[in-house]
């Protein structure tokens, strides 16, 4: 058997696949900001995947087979959206990759109007959220500027059942929440995740420490509803539990007020702990940061390989080039918009 192969730039960590793993994570250890616990568990990846969200072959076959995608019919299914897509006279001048098809054909269990439906959602909320998807640009323009500041996320590398942890983190007091970064920032790593994985089975974690009523009382409802737009109705990623931890007496608030925009469904996977050892009881440590007495590194390191990583001039190159993944809504066939769809329909936000 051949020995570890990679391509590109020493310093392009995301262009490799393992044979053997040993002098694989030695190599990868030695690239800047890419920690060895995030491959040491893992035995074959795939070609010019992403050390961010390693998976193997047997990972993407699973996923395959949970969501009835057919290889036999896979670019025959590809085809014929690619197809669709290009007669769209609001979409038709705008990129698609094939794996972008593919993916959402994942999130879509094989069905190819349903990958319609939500490739037009996706075009069409993301042309409707610039302040979420266009003022990366200006960000990416300041090198010297952090990305991450009142809060952190991690991605641990290692699946759970099939399924991607992700970790969102508060570390600041409310005079310096702003919504509309966060969900800048969150809709930068579902871009990476779109590019780059293949797993979209969910588990969050949302640590709600430092956080108090006026961190509520910032959210922007209209941001939270533009962005519940693209991660629920376009994206359609499939968040199977919601675990939060360290929440104030006010949790209840904050379950209230996402009602107003999410499914029923999806509050209905929320898990409030009351302790650190009862989320062990439903996620093991070996998939948990170490603040959480987890084996993974720290939420600190997490959110600063982020931060490295869109700042590599590849990630950011395409980062960029997804901007253009965005309709023209004056060229599209009907008279008028249905506000509804653009921003929600509010209901009056109370927290009782």
């Amino acid at each position: 058997m051949r020995g570890p192969v990679w391509r590109g730039a020493r310093n392009n960590c995301h262009s490799y696949y393992v044979v053997n793993p040993t002098l694989v994570i030695t190599f990868i250890n030695s690239c800047t900001g890419v920690h060895p616990f995030w491959v040491s568990t893992v035995t074959m990846l795939i070609e010019g995947q992403h050390h961010i969200f390693p998976y193997t072959e047997e990972d993407k076959q699973m996923v395959k087979k949970e969501t009835g995608l057919k290889d036999s019919v896979l670019d025959e299914d590809i085809d014929a959206v690619l197809q669709w897509f290009k007669k769209q006279p609001h979409l038709a001048e705008a990129p698609i990759e094939r794996e972008i098809i593919e993916k959402i054909l994942v999130v879509s269990k094989g069905s190819r109007e349903k990958t319609k439906n939500r490739i037009d959602n996706f075009y069409k909320y993301r042309a409707l959220a610039p302040e979420l998807v266009q003022s990366r640009v200006e960000l990416l323009s300041k090198p010297d500027e952090k990305i991450w500041t009142f809060f952190g996320q991690g991605i641990i590398p290692k699946l759970y059942d099939g399924k991607r942890i992700s970790f969102i983190h508060f570390n600041s007091d409310a005079s310096s929440f702003d919504s509309e970064i966060m969900y800048r920032n969150i809709i930068l790593t579902v871009d990476l995740r779109l590019k780059y994985d293949y797993i979209f089975g969910e588990i969050w974690i949302i640590d709600l420490n430092n956080t108090g009523l006026g961190h509520l009382m910032r959210m922007n409802p209209m941001i939270v509803q533009k962005a519940v737009n693209m991660y629920q109705e376009s994206m359609g990623i499939r968040v199977k539990q919601i675990h939060c931890i360290n929440a104030p007496i006010f949790g209840h608030h904050v379950v209230n007020f996402m009602k107003k925009f999410v499914k029923a469904k999806m509050i209905e996977r929320v898990i409030i702990h009351d302790s650190i050892e009862s989320l062990h009881r439903q996620v093991p440590k070996e998939y948990l940061p170490k603040e959480y007495g987890g084996d993974q590194p720290t939420l600190k390191e997490f959110t600063e390989n982020l931060e490295k990583e869109i700042r590599n001039e590849k990630t950011k190159e395409m980062l960029l080039d997804y901007c253009k993944i965005v309709s023209d809504e004056s060229k599209r066939l009907r008279d008028k918009y249905d506000e509804d769809c653009i921003v929600g329909s509010f209901k009056k936000l109370d927290f009782d």
